[in-house]
């Protein structure tokens, strides 16, 4: 299985702290416009069209020659929201690609958020909701597996794929899940919930390797990767990476490009074929269960990519302060306080040593991770205080607690009411409303 992540998200002004604007539409306020833009239009050259254009005619080369290849996507919908507005021309290809019936689209959660991350769920249903939707409109298809961002994945969240409806979900295949080896077939301990594990070993070997000069492999090819595939144990292999790999991350001047244009034919030349997720549903899996929360990113691969340290906390902190009034006042306001989620402006708060600090820092959207802590949380602070001046607050919130576990955040008794609703375990609070009220 060979599939994509196709991801931008709206990043937020790198300037907002020394020069705040007060004035104009909300989400042009606080997100960088001009930024995003030039890193799509950038990608798109490099990457979304030749790289698709590539896959179109290896689809269809493979067909003329009696060869079955297919692939798989998860396209955020940040990623088409900024090409409704400067990529019409990729959601053609796309389009294309959909026609062909060789490619299946994933759902994932809407604005790429770590929302699976929090206490309550609700939220995070809520953009799973939404991009399931986003893709039946884009791509004509009901997703049946899932991709939680960034590979996030606990038993908590997998049960609540299943209880949406998805058939399968794709995770990480860390050493401790895949017990040495993630080319298998695997389901939920007492559940029908498929799991496709991420052979993260092959897949880094094109994300992060392949313009490694000093890389004992180096240079790559895709008959020796071809190979490479064939000779790994187990029956069925998933190599999942970002789209940008190919012109955007390695530049078209790498012979990344050959490289994905020969892969297919060199692997049906090995005997590997081609499948996605959906074509695996009907096969034989193994049962497997996990209690920690894992994930794609650095050495640790769990969540402290993104919930690791002070700044991240506080960061999050203040997200979640918005989040029952954006609603309340929906529209723009709830689609501005959605883009505050996104995992990215997480990712860029990241500290660390030695090659993962590398790697955050070669993503990062701002100078250093202290630079973005200023101004995302200077920009998610005065979204807020608007928020609070909107609805004519002036009293301090009410921060559910559950097993010493910061939960929702309610500021008026509607949204506390609300909270409670969705959340019968905190029902117990209910005793504090009037203190708090006071």
């Amino acid at each position: 299985m060979l599939g994509f992540e196709v991801h931008q998200p709206f990043r937020i002004r790198r300037d907002y702290f020394w020069n705040p604007r007060m004035r104009g539409k909300l989400d042009e306020r606080f997100f960088d416009t001009e930024v995003n833009r030039e890193v799509f239009e950038r990608a798109k050259s490099k990457c979304y069209i030749p790289a698709t254009r590539i896959l179109l005619e290896e689809i269809q080369m493979a067909e003329k020659e009696g060869r079955d290849i297919s692939f798989f996507f998860s396209i955020s919908g940040t990623f088409l929201e900024q090409a409704e507005m400067w990529g019409k021309d990729v959601l053609e290809l796309f389009n294309q690609l959909t026609l062909t019936k060789r490619v299946e689209f994933l759902a994932q959660t809407y604005y790429h958020s770590v929302t699976s991350m929090w206490e309550d769920l609700y939220e995070w249903r809520e953009q799973v909701k939404a991009h399931r939707e986003a893709v039946k409109s884009y791509f004509g298809q009901e997703p049946v597996t899932f991709e939680n961002t960034e590979l996030l994945m606990n038993r908590r969240i997998a049960e609540e794929v299943e209880k949406l409806g998805f058939k399968a979900v794709i995770a990480e295949g860390r050493e401790d899940i895949a017990e040495g080896n993630p080319n298998r077939i695997f389901r939920l301990k007492g559940s029908s919930l498929k799991i496709f594990l991420r052979n993260y070993r092959l897949s880094d070997d094109i994300a992060f390797r392949f313009s490694d000069s000093k890389w004992d492999q180096y240079p790559l090819t895709a008959e020796k990767f071809a190979k490479w595939v064939s000779e790994s144990n187990g029956e069925a292999g998933l190599i999942f990476i970002d789209y940008e790999t190919f012109g955007e991350h390695n530049w078209p001047e790498s012979g990344i490009h050959d490289f994905l244009r020969w892969l297919p034919r060199e692997l049906s030349n090995k005997g590997v074929k081609l499948v996605t997720p959906r074509d695996m549903l009907g096969e034989a899996a193994e049962e497997l269960d996990f209690n920690s929360t894992f994930s794609w990113a650095d050495i640790r691969k769990d969540e402290s990519s993104w919930l690791g340290n002070i700044m991240q906390w506080a960061y999050d902190d203040s997200v979640r302060r918005g989040e029952m009034l954006a609603k309340s006042f929906g529209g723009e306001w709830l689609k501005t306080w959605r883009r505050f989620t996104s995992s990215d402006n997480y990712y860029y708060l990241f500290i660390g040593e030695s090659s993962p600090m590398v790697v955050h820092s070669y993503f990062n959207s701002f100078n250093s991770p202290i630079d973005a802590f200023i101004n995302e949380f200077y920009a998610i602070s005065l979204f807020n205080f608007e928020l609070l001046q909107k609805a004519g607050i002036k009293r301090e919130p009410f921060v559910f607690m559950k097993g010493g576990k910061r939960g929702p955040i309610a500021w008026d008794r509607k949204t506390f009411d609300e909270i409670i609703k969705r959340n019968p375990q905190f029902s117990d609070m209910k005793k504090f409303v009037q203190d708090w009220l006071k």
